[in-house]
């Protein structure tokens, strides 16, 4: 039976993630303006989840989404008030279906969802049986926050506590012991208690027991010792966080693991189990796709019967039809090869719709009032690069809704509206996709910058004083670099925006800022349609034939030895006003030196995300498009090459990495 409905596992999960998606957006449109119609739409995707579950013998996520759809059925027939209490009552269920859906693509133990379930059966008021303390599921601000804390070098630890029998006011000393814990520690990033006080007991025994977990740059023992010593404390058991489920975390406090893991980045192993292992394609496209096959076969019947002419007669007289069926050929492998892209290409609504949540809880816990607009979804861009881009985005809206919009205070005084406006938009343009993130926030201040990283030593006051404003705006992608005058849940630990650039170089794409003080910021990404067919600049270096991708390069031009000068101690040209690093590609590559005849030099400017730089080659040749085949991994760690090609003349030519030679 295993083996049968294993066959089911690609389509359950899409379907499942289709059925998510749409309580999310339908949550999400709920919270702001409440409709029949949504709860309906949201209980009947529960129902399918249920059912398809259930059918595949996911028991765990069948057992929630029947608690969901309950709670659903009693919003339908009793007509509450849509509380915020509601809304994040089921967000917080939405996100123990996620995460079981994780656990369920990458074969783990299931997370016990037990306190979800009792925090549903408490809104709805029926009695629900003690539950040990759990902490909730992280939601996507605490997941970002877990992970910069641990990329930052903190430890995450879980801190169980029982206050003694006796102890008076519990809730005041539950908020006094948490304060300890943030100043001892360095931050706490979730808290959870029992559902509800048990029945006929007072609310403030609620109190008596809860879990923490914390970020922290000390060790358990110090921690320990620290927080030891309060007399209306019976116990705290201190245990580093294990992601994942695990055993009760001592028996003292009563409380079980968290239900979620800390976020660590996942490698690109993880990344691929979670991936869709499939894709969606209309059958207009493979209608198209199989015609063109067809005019395939007709033409090569028609190469088959001029061959055997010409064998038959004199092969000169053949030779024009030939050409005629080549030409006809080419025009149809390139119309096949465009269909075939666009069997990858996914719409970017497929990652915008991630983001309303994420701005939605960022906003709420920065006390901020924010509303994403999202305009181009039906843009389309190759699957590949829309799973890579999901990271760089949220790092960026985070940027926005932390240090670019402004509280409603603030905003106020500036005789803005208290609600601040993030727009993401998507369009193409020429052969690449371009994607804008626009806040209409406090901007950025690049006196700021350029003094905050003086003072950090990412830059030297030499270099400083040749910085221009805009490439000191650049500077905030550098490692470390951080203008926030103190931590927030969200961040100010200079660790994001190294990632953004690193990750859109990646995917060879190009990163530009525009920004007025007072007036807001516009993130500007410009990225190729795909990765697997390339446009390149074919030069020659030391006699071999290398490609650069034409979407990194930014000019072609020729300049005479005089015209390189020196700028601290390293080689540069100005080009239209800006000093552009200079490097021969041969010495980059330890590629001998050859003899050159001509008296000028040509050079490709290249680009890549915020960064540009020069590389002399001996010989432009020309561009043309590329397949880009993997090099293996048994030729090791080759950070400069991205790939190879075979050439029409069956010769192998390597593809540069722009964004690793520009950086390095």
């Amino acid at each position: 039976m295993m083996m049968e409905l294993s066959a089911y596992r690609d389509i359950f999960i899409e379907e499942l993630n289709e059925q998510l998606e749409r309580i999310d957006q339908s949550l999400l449109t709920l919270e702001h303006a409440p409709a029949p119609e949504l709860v309906q739409t949201i209980f009947r995707a529960a129902h399918t989840i249920k059912g398809s579950a259930s059918t595949m013998g996911f028991r765990e996520m069948s057992d929630l989404t029947h608690e969901v759809e309950y709670a659903l059925e009693w919003v339908r027939e009793k007509k509450p008030e849509i509380t915020a209490k509601l809304i994040d009552t089921l967000f917080r269920a939405l996100d123990a279906m996620k995460l079981l859906r994780t656990q369920y693509i990458s074969g783990g133990d299931y997370a016990d969802c037990s306190a979800v379930v009792a925090e549903i059966k408490a809104l709805i008021n029926q009695p629900a049986e003690p539950q040990p303390v759990r902490l909730p599921v992280l939601s996507p601000a605490e997941m970002l926050l877990a992970e910069e804390a641990v990329a930052a070098g903190y430890s995450l630890l879980s801190l169980a506590v029982t206050l003694k029998e006796e102890c008076l006011m519990k809730a005041a000393r539950y908020y006094m012991l948490l304060q300890r814990m943030e100043d001892v520690c360095g931050k706490v990033i979730a808290v959870a208690l029992p559902a509800a006080a048990a029945a006929g007991a007072d609310e403030d025994s609620r109190y008596s027991r809860f879990a923490v977990v914390a970020a922290a740059g000390k060790e358990i023992q110090q921690i320990s010792e620290q927080l030891a010593g309060d007399s209306d404390v019976q116990g705290i058991v201190i245990t580093p966080f294990v992601p994942g489920p695990s055993s009760v975390i001592g028996a003292a406090a009563a409380v079980e693991p968290l239900l979620a893991g800390p976020p660590s980045s996942p490698n690109k192993e993880q990344r691929g189990n979670s991936a869709q292992p499939t894709v969606r394609v209309s059958v207009e496209r493979l209608d198209h796709l199989m015609n063109l096959v067809g005019e395939l076969l007709i033409e090569q019947t028609s190469l088959a019967d001029l061959s055997a002419a010409g064998q038959r007669n004199d092969p000169a007289k053949v030779l024009p039809g030939i050409g005629g069926v080549s030409d006809h050929m080419g025009a149809i492998i390139k119309e096949l090869q465009e269909g075939v892209m666009k069997t990858r290409m996914l719409p970017m609504d497929q990652l915008f719709n991630r983001f309303p949540r994420l701005v939605r809880d960022l906003a709420h816990k920065l006390g901020k009032e924010i509303e994403l607009v999202i305009q181009g979804g039906e843009t389309e861009l190759d699957r590949m690069i829309i799973e890579e881009l999901s990271d760089p985005l949220i790092h960026l809206i985070r940027n926005s809704t932390d240090h670019g919009i402004e509280s409603p205070e603030v905003r106020a005084e500036r005789g803005k509206s208290p609600k601040g406006t993030i727009t993401l938009t998507s369009f193409h343009e020429e052969n690449q996709v371009v994607i804008r993130l626009e806040d209409d926030g406090q901007g950025i201040d690049a006196g700021k910058i350029k003094a905050s990283a003086l003072s950090k030593g990412i830059i030297t006051e030499e270099q400083a004083g040749f910085l221009t404003a805009q490439e000191a705006i650049h500077l905030i992608f550098e490692p470390g670099f951080s203008t926030a005058a103190e931590v927030s849940e969200v961040s100010g630990r200079g660790v994001g925006m190294d990632i953004v650039r690193s990750q859109i170089g990646r995917l060879n794409g190009i990163i530009d800022i525009e920004t007025v003080p007072g007036q807001g910021t516009v993130f500007i990404i410009r990225l190729p349609l795909t990765l697997a067919i390339i446009k390149g600049l074919l030069v020659n270096v030391s006699g071999r034939v290398l490609i650069l991708p034409m979407y990194n390069v930014a000019e072609i031009v020729r300049i005479s030895p005089e015209d390189i000068q020196i700028v601290q101690g390293e080689q540069a040209i100005i080009n239209h006003g800006r000093i552009v690093p200079l490097s021969w590609l041969r010495d980059k590559l330890h590629y001998p030196r050859t003899e050159r005849s001509s008296k000028t030099i040509p050079l490709v400017i290249v680009r890549s995300v915020d960064r540009i730089a020069a590389f002399a080659v001996d010989e432009i040749i020309g561009n043309q498009e590329v397949v880009i085949k993997s090099l293996g991994a048994y030729l090791g760690t080759m950070n400069h090459l991205s790939g190879a090609t075979i050439l029409g003349n069956g010769r192998v030519a390597l593809i540069l990495d722009a964004s690793y030679l520009v950086s390095h």
